[in-house]
C-alpha cells in the first residue's frame, strides 16, 4: 500500500502547503487623467472612500473607471488560479475624490502557483513572456489596455435623489498612444520566502516529543 500526498493541488491537509506571493507596483503618474474613457487610471477606491467626495459627475466617473479597471485586473489574474490581494497601499496627492491616484502597491497570493503559466505574449505583441512574473505583469497590463463597458453605481453630486446613478461606464487604454509604456509602469516580484511548509520544514513524527513528568 502507498499513500500519495495531493500536494500539486496545494490541498494537502498534513503539509499545509501555501501558494506563492508576488508584490506589485503600478506607477500611474504618466497615465491619462482626462475626463473621458481613457482617464481614471486604476484603483479599488470608491467615491465614499475619500474624505472629500468628487465634486462633479465627470470626476466621479473617473473614480468609477478606476474601480472597473481594478475589477478587470482581478478577473484577468484569476483565470488560472484563485488569488487574494493583500498589503495594499494607494498613493494620492490628496484625500479628495478629484485627486487622481499616482501609484498603487499590493501583494498577490495565488492559491495554486503551479497553475500560473510561464508563457505568453505582451500586450503589444513584441515580447514573449517566459516567467510567471512576466505573465502576471502582462495580465495587469491587459486590464489597463482594454476597452470595456459595464453598468455601475456612480456617485453623482448633482443628483437630488440619493446621489447615485446607475449607468454604463466605459474604460479605454490608460495610455492609448503608448501601449509599451503601460507594461513598463508595472513592476512584479516574487517573494520566494513565502512558500513555507516545504518538505524541509514539515515536522517528522519524532519532531515533537514530551514527557508528562
Amino acid at each position: 500500500m502507498a499513500t500519495v500526498q495531493p500536494r500539486h493541488e496545494r490541498n494537502d491537509p498534513n503539509a499545509g502547503m501555501q501558494g506563492a506571493y508576488y508584490t506589485v507596483d503600478v506607477a500611474m503618474t504618466n497615465f491619462d487623467d482626462t475626463e473621458d474613457q481613457f482617464g481614471g487610471r486604476m484603483s479599488p477606491c470608491a467615491a465614499n472612500d475619500f474624505t472629500t467626495k468628487p465634486t462633479t459627475k465627470a470626476q466621479s466617473l473617473l473614480v468609477s473607471r478606476g474601480q472597473l479597471r481594478y475589477k478587470l485586473m482581478l478577473n484577468a489574474l484569476q483565470v488560472r488560479s484563485n488569488c487574494r490581494i493583500i498589503n495594499m497601499v494607494t498613493t494620492y496627492a490628496a484625500d479628495a475624490g478629484d485627486s487622481p491616484i499616482t501609484d498603487i502597491n499590493f501583494g498577490i497570493v495565488f492559491e495554486n502557483d503551479d497553475f500560473v503559466p510561464t508563457t505568453g505574449t505582451t500586450i503589444d505583441g513584441s515580447t514573449s513572456t517566459t516567467t510567471k512574473v512576466l505573465y502576471i505583469q502582462d495580465k495587469i497590463a491587459e486590464a489597463l489596455n482594454t476597452t470595456h463597458t459595464e453598468k455601475m453605481s456612480v456617485f453623482n453630486p448633482s443628483s437630488n435623489v440619493g446621489q447615485i446613478a446607475d449607468e454604463e461606464v466605459t474604460v479605454g487604454p490608460v495610455l492609448n498612444a503608448s501601449i509599451g509604456e503601460i507594461v513598463e509602469a508595472i513592476t512584479v516580484a516574487e517573494v520566494a520566502g513565502f512558500r513555507s511548509n516545504v518538505d524541509a520544514e514539515t515536522p517528522t513524527d519524532e519532531a515533537l516529543t514530551y514527557s508528562a513528568e
